[in-house]
């Protein structure tokens, strides 16, 4: 196989790896669903600690799924805008599920609600 192609292989199964963790596909099914959403807001829909939010938020961001945006002390996190057709394609899914997943249809539901800070 040839470099370029094992590095492309590479980068998809990283993308894939990210994903493969149940916070990080409830956290992106959330901004699926709301577009934009301040990081305290998915504290109270996932019961996550704030560390944990933090955390999974940065391998997302890191992944270059996520965007922010600053607002005082308060930080809004939406989709990052791409395209990647591998990564519209997982996004497909994320929105598949999210009609079909009993929890990550619960979030999107109690999303409905204000929780933000």
């Amino acid at each position: 196989m040839p470099a370029t192609a094992e590095n492309s292989l590479r980068e998809s199964a990283q993308l894939l790896g990210v994903l493969a963790d149940p916070a990080r596909l409830r956290i992106l099914n959330l901004l699926r669903f709301r577009g934009e959403l301040c990081s305290c807001e998915i504290g109270p829909i996932t019961g996550y600690i704030p560390s944990k939010i933090s955390r999974h938020l940065s391998v997302l961001k890191h992944a270059g799924l996520l965007q922010e945006r600053r607002e005082g002390t308060f930080i809004h996190y939406r989709l990052a805008r791409t395209s990647d057709p591998l990564v519209k394609r997982v996004l497909g899914t994320i929105d598949l599920l999210g009609r079909t997943d009993e929890q990550l249809q619960a979030d999107r539901t109690a999303l409905s609600n204000d929780n933000c800070c």
